[in-house]
């Protein structure tokens, strides 16, 4: 009888601990406008490799924050854990709109389309 309680216990916690991390995964906080819109430009002034872009020399006083759109990650573990991705478009002073879609937590730059790519 002893065992029987001891494993109800460490279920328990074990459920509890599990219940915890899953609501902190499903409302991890959102990068702010401000911080959205910087890793989009160090997205264009360094963009990843696996891009295949070029890097594009863009100053913060050449640009404004034209929109800025969170959406929903596709893919079943993705929507049941309420993981979201940014999308940036900046306009810069040349006329130029490009968008970047980014990871909302990290800012981890995933893709980049318009002119510049």
């Amino acid at each position: 009888m002893l065992k029987a309680t001891n494993l109800k216990k460490a279920v328990s916690k074990i459920l509890v601990f599990l219940i915890i991390c899953f609501a902190y995964v499903y409302q991890k906080p959102i990068l702010t406008t401000g911080e959205a819109t910087d890793y989009a430009v160090l997205c264009l002034n360094v963009p990843p490799k696996e891009l295949g872009i070029k890097a594009v020399d863009i100053n913060f006083a050449d640009i404004t924050l034209e929109k800025l759109s969170i959406d929903t990650k596709s893919g079943f573990f993705n929507q049941f854990t309420n993981q979201r991705e940014l999308s940036v478009t900046l306009k810069t002073k040349n006329g130029e709109e490009p968008t970047i879609r980014m990871d909302a937590y990290n800012g981890k730059c995933l893709e980049v389309t318009s002119p510049l790519n």
